[in-house]
Formats: C-alpha cells, sequence, structure tokens
C-alpha cells in the first residue's frame, strides 16, 4: 500500500511540474507573440518618425523570440547545452522558476506529436521572424542617411505588413498544437491516477482479506493444535501467520509445547543417544572395514605374485642355499600374509566377527619363528636377543598360531625398535594349569629407552603415538593390535615396568589343553577326488586377471601341470575369448576393469548357448566368508584366495573337472 501511494504520490508530482511546464509555455507563446507584435508595430512607426527610440524599442522586443529560438537551438544539440538553453529562456522573458521545467518538458516529450508539431510552428514562426532582421537595417540606415523617399517608406511598409500577415496563422497553429498536447497529458496523467487510485483501492480491499483469513488461519491453526495436544501429540507446533496478537499467541503456544516435548524428550534422552550412538559406531565400522578389506587386497595381489612364483622356484633344480633361501622367502610371505589378514581381522574384532582357531600349536616354536624373523634387524644394531620357555608348557596347545605370533613379534618389533645398545629377552612360563585349561604368561624384556609414566596408560589405545624427537617412529597400530588381539583371547597385556633402563611387556593368554588322538588308518581309495595326471592333457583353461604378474605366475603354474592357458585383462576380454575358443574351466579374478568378476559371471551363464555351464573358480585376494558366499550367488563353482597354493589350485581344478 505504501508503496502504491507513493508511485501515486509520483505520478501526481510529475503530473503537475509536467503541466506547469506546458502552461510556462503557453505563456512563454503569449510573450513570444506580444513582443513580435510590439516589435513590428515600432518598426512601422520608426519607418514615419524617424526616430532613433522607436527603432531601439524593435530590437529590444526582437530579442525575446530570438532568446526563445537560441534556447530551443541549445537543446536540440548533442549533447544538450543546458546553460545556453536558460540564458536564451531568460532573454525571452519567462520567469526563472519555470526554465527548468520548460528545459524538462522540452527534453521528455521532444518526440509526441503534439510537441513535435508546436516545434514546427515554432521553427516556421521563427524563420519568418529573421526575415525582418535585413529589411529593418536596411530600413534604419536609409534613415540615418537622410535618403529615404516617400515610395521607399511605403514599400518598406507593405513588406512588413506582409511579415505580420504570415505570422498569424503560425501563431495560430504553435497555439492549437500546445494546447491539444496539454489536454493529450491530462488525459493521460487522469487515467493513470485513475488507474493507481483503483490498483489502492483494490490492494487495500485484498488486504483486508488477507489480514482477515490469516486471523481466521491463525486462530484455527491453534485450535488445531491444542486437540493434536490432548491426543499426546506433543511434537505438534502451530504455524505463525503473524506478528499480531494472533501471531503472538500462536508463538507463546508453540513455546508451551516446547518445553512440554523437552521435558518428555530428556526422559527418553539416554535411549535415543545410545541409539544414535550405536549407529554412528556401526557405520564408521563399516567404512574401516570396507578400506581395510581394499588395502588387504592391494597387499595380498603382489604376495600372491611373490608367493607362486617363489613356489616355482622351490619346484625347480636348486642347491641348498637356495633352497634355504626360498624357505625363507615362503615362511615370510606366509607370515607377511597371516599379518595382513590380522589387519583386517582388527577391524572385525569391534563387531564380534572374528573367531579364534583351535588348532594344535607349538609355543616353542612359535617363540623361536618370531626370535628367528627378527634376527636380521637385531643383527644390523649389534643387540642380543634370546628366549626361555618353561619346561612346564606342553608340546601342543590348541590355539590360534597365527595371531599368537602376531602379537609376539609386534611386541618384540616394539621392543627392538627402541632398543639400542643391549638385549632383548622373551620368556614363557606356566601361570595356572587346571584339568582343560592353562594359563601361559609371555613376558618381552629388553634395555631399551622406556616409556614415560604419563604415556603408559594410553600406548595400547588405537593409533596411539610415542615420539621422543629422534625420528624413531611410532608405537601405536602393532600395540594397538596386539591389545585387541590379547583381549580377544580373554587374556591381559600389561607393563610390568619401564624405566630410562629398559622395559617389561607382559601378556598373559589361556590355551585349551590338546589331547592326542590315534591316528586311524589310511584306506586307499581310486577315487579320491582328483583326477588322473593324463586327465590334465588338453584341458584348456581361460584366466581372467588384470594383474599381468598374476596372470605369468598363474599361467606358469597351470603349464607346469600340463594345462592348455589363454589369458586376458578384463571380463569384457574374456566373453571375446569365450566366444572365439572353446575351454574346459574359467579362473576368475573379482576386481577387473570395464566389466569385473561378477558381471562376467552373469554375463556368462545368461548365454543362451552350450557355454554357460562352462566351470568358474573365483580367484581373488578378498578372501572373506561375504565374498565367497557373493561369488556361488553369482554362479561361480569355487573359490580360490590369493595368494594360492599352486597344489591346492591344481586340485580345485581337477575336482571341478571330475564333476563335469
Amino acid at each position: 500500500m505504501a508503496f502504491l501511494i507513493i508511485i501515486e504520490l509520483f505520478t501526481l508530482s510529475f503530473a503537475i511540474k509536467t503541466l506547469s511546464a506546458v502552461r510556462s509555455y503557453v505563456g512563454g507563446e503569449g510573450l513570444w507573440s506580444k513582443a513580435q507584435k510590439d516589435a513590428l508595430s515600432h518598426l512601422k512607426v520608426y519607418a514615419y518618425s524617424h526616430n532613433e527610440q522607436d527603432y531601439q524599442a524593435f530590437q529590444q522586443f526582437l530579442k525575446v523570440p530570438l532568446g526563445d529560438g537560441a534556447a530551443r537551438t541549445a537543446l536540440e544539440r548533442m549533447p544538450p547545452d543546458y546553460d545556453a538553453a536558460r540564458l536564451g529562456f531568460l532573454e525571452g522573458r519567462n520567469h526563472p522558476n519555470d526554465i527548468d521545467g520548460m528545459i524538462k518538458l522540452m527534453l521528455r516529450f521532444n518526440q509526441v506529436k503534439y510537441l513535435k508539431q508546436t516545434i514546427f510552428y515554432w521553427k516556421k514562426a521563427e524563420g519568418v521572424l529573421i526575415k525582418l532582421i535585413p529589411v529593418s537595417k536596411q530600413l534604419h540606415d536609409k534613415v540615418l542617411s537622410g535618403t529615404t523617399t516617400a515610395l521607399e517608406t511605403q514599400q518598406f511598409l507593405e513588406y512588413i505588413s506582409a511579415i505580420d500577415a504570415e505570422f498569424t496563422p503560425m501563431e495560430d497553429g504553435f497555439s492549437y498544437s500546445l494546447g491539444e498536447g496539454s489536454r493529450w497529458f491530462e488525459n493521460l496523467v487522469l487515467k493513470i491516477l485513475i488507474g493507481l487510485a483503483f490498483t489502492v483501492e483494490l490492494t487495500g480491499i485484498l488486504i483486508a482479506i488477507s489480514i482477515s483469513n490469516g486471523m481466521q488461519k491463525g486462530i484455527k491453526e491453534i485450535i488445531s493444535g491444542a486437540k493434536k495436544v490432548s491426543e499426546e501429540e506433543f511434537d505438534t507446533r502451530v504455524k505463525v501467520y503473524s506478528k499480531d496478537e494472533i501471531g503472538i499467541l500462536a508463538t507463546a503456544f508453540n513455546q508451551m509445547t516446547d518445553k512440554l516435548e523437552h521435558t518428555i524428550y530428556e526422559l527418553k534422552n539416554a535411549k535415543v543417544k545410545e541409539r544414535r550412538q550405536l549407529e554412528r559406531a556401526e557405520a564408521s565400522e563399516k567404512i574401516k572395514q570396507v578400506f581395510i578389506a581394499n588395502m588387504n587386497h592391494e597387499f595380498l595381489t603382489p604376495m600372491n605374485a611373490i608367493m607362486g612364483f617363489a613356489g616355482l622356484l622351490q619346484e625347480s633344480e636348486m642347491n641348498t642355499e637356495q633352497k634355504e633361501y626360498i624357505r625363507a622367502i615362503m615362511k615370510s610371505g606366509e607370515f607377511l600374509k597371516g599379518l595382513l589378514n590380522n589387519i583386517l581381522d582388527l577391524s572385525k574384532i569391534g563387531s564380534g566377527n572374528v573367531q579364534l582357531e583351535k588348532q594344535p600349536v607349538s609355543i616353542r616354536d612359535v617363540v623361536h619363528n618370531a626370535v628367528a624373523m627378527l634376527k636380521p634387524e637385531v643383527n644390523k644394531k649389534s643387540l642380543a636377543i634370546s628366549y626361555h620357555i618353561d619346561a612346564d608348557i606342553p608340546d601342543l596347545i590348541l590355539g590360534d598360531e597365527m595371531r599368537l605370533s602376531h602379537i609376539l613379534l609386534n611386541l618384540l618389533s616394539n621392543s627392538v625398535k627402541f632398543t639400542h645398545q643391549g638385549a632383548v629377552m622373551v620368556e614363557a612360563y606356566v601361570i595356572d594349569d587346571t584339568d582343560d585349561v592353562i594359563w601361559v604368561g609371555f613376558s618381552i624384556q629388553d634395555t631399551g629407552i622406556g616409556i614415560p609414566a604419563e604415556k603408559q596408560d594410553k600406548i595400547f589405545e588405537s593409533l596411539d603415538q610415542f615420539r621422543q624427537n629422534k625420528g624413531l617412529g611410532g608405537i601405536g597400530l602393532g600395540l594397538s593390535m596386539a591389545k585387541h588381539l590379547v583381549d580377544l583371547h580373554g587374556g591381559d597385556l600389561f607393563i610390568k615396568t619401564s624405566t630410562p633402563r629398559g622395559s617389561d611387556f607382559r601378556f598373559l593368554l589361556p590355551f585349551d589343553k590338546y589331547t592326542v588322538i590315534a591316528e586311524q588308518p589310511v584306506i586307499d581309495n581310486a577315487s579320491n577326488g582328483c583326477a588322473p595326471e593324463n586327465e590334465t592333457k588338453n584341458t584348456r583353461i581361460l584366466v581372467a586377471d588384470d594383474n599381468h604378474l598374476n596372470q605369468l605366475l598363474i599361467i606358469k603354474v597351470l603349464e607346469k601341470r600340463g594345462y592348455c592357458v589363454d589369458a586376458v585383462d578384463n571380463g569384457k576380454q574374456a566373453l571375446e575369448k569365450l566366444q572365439q575358443n572353446h575351454y574346459d574351466i574359467i579362473l576368475m579374478d573379482l576386481d577387473m576393469p570395464q566389466l569385473n568378476g561378477y558381471e562376467a559371471t552373469a554375463a556368462i551363464r545368461g548365454e543362451d548357448n552350450g557355454k554357460n555351464t562352462i566351470p568358474i573358480i573365483a580367484i581373488t585376494a578378498h578372501a572373506t566368508r561375504e565374498v565367497m558366499e557373493k561369488c556361488i550367488d553369482h554362479g561361480m563353482n569355487d573359490f580360490v584366495a590369493k595368494p594360492f597354493d599352486a597344489h591346492d589350485l591344481d586340485q580345485k581344478i581337477k575336482a571341478i573337472l571330475i564333476d563335469v
């Protein structure tokens, strides 16, 4: 409403100023016409009287139309000369307060037909008036020379009268056009003002209706909200439509329900927080498991090639020293494989997905192997390392050898890392011995730099870093994983002592006792699930793997056992190769570009031809139960985990060929 009223007032002010300018032009036209008539009259008198005062009066009156013409000419320039225009209108005897309005009218409406017509008559009359100037000068010269005759005076008077006669229709046209323009503008302004007034009135009515409806909506909203609250819907909030009394009432209602809901929320807050924390923990755990599983796959893929080629070397002719080196490579590879799998296990411990194995284990062998693996590093630092196994510890117990090795290796590695001189010692001893369970304690002692007392409570936390500005690395992941694995066993890991002269880490683990079972006689059965060696002849195998080292390894392993092998880099190429050739079995990697193993298998199984039943074995570093089940669901026949054992792979292929 305020905006519309401002527009209306602005239009009215503009109209008044414009009409005032029109009035000024009308008045100016009167001054122009009178001055022209007076100028002609004094010129005629001068022709008879020869009085210089009459001639001077003629010139003074002539300045009025000439000044108006100069003002018009100044406004027609580009850009307009406002100073010259004001000076011209002043010479035309226009009121100084009207001059700015006259200039604006000329510039704003010079293309309107009425003003164009007015200017046309103005210019035409001005052209006629200019003719009078040389004639008046000739008459003045004749009078001053005293040579004027009665006949010449009569000729001058006739010419002046003729000019005077020309002015009359031009003045009439000027006045008529200016009047028409004034009436046109008045009608235009009247229509605009009527339209604005109608708009203002209509807007006022609409605002009144809107306010009325708003009040009704606000009251209905509050009534509806009150009903919902009475039905124990305490999260009800009413919409605030305005800032008036109804809006204040709605706001107060919302504040009341806020407090009411907050009170109820506080009663349920503990349970809600627990659920949210659980959801966040599950989401975080899922992300972590996916990341670690992918990293595990990336590590195990090259590890497959290392162990596979080492296995091929082991089958070749070598001297004793070379065989020792290969056994070391294979042993280290096996341990690294287990280590990588344990990293994956760490991500599953929190979700309870890790299950400890219970297989016969020699604690003496586990400790011996862990110490042996660290001897290169120990020798490099000129340290001494030794171990002692209590004679009361049984030769075999039931436990998880790989995870026990992992715990020992992490603790030993940290001791070696932070020991610059001296020795590292491992002890294993019996803590408690019952009918079914034996508790074994392990002590890892070193002469290293020790751990500050204020850090000792935190070093087993996940990824905690302990540094003493000597570039020694950090104690973090290793101890954290060891702690998790000890807890998984139901044991305890702690620091017995730690000073600048050395540390003593200890952990206690329960193991089930191992009962030796008499071996059953082996029954020779020709149908033992393995195909005879000659069955490999002419067996064609297609290998799909994007890692060229793994391709080469599988090809060498299979060709050495008499198979015919082709290899491709992805699932799409496998489909193309299968269309061109016959194969008895396909070894399919899962992670491949363009078309992965799952998609390629689905495409093969979906073909309507005799090749849709070809046996497919998945071969991947994602060695988890979930991946195995997914492979079977997608139509694969079996599953081989990388790094693979060449003999196991051969047996799986032969078993499938027998079934087919």
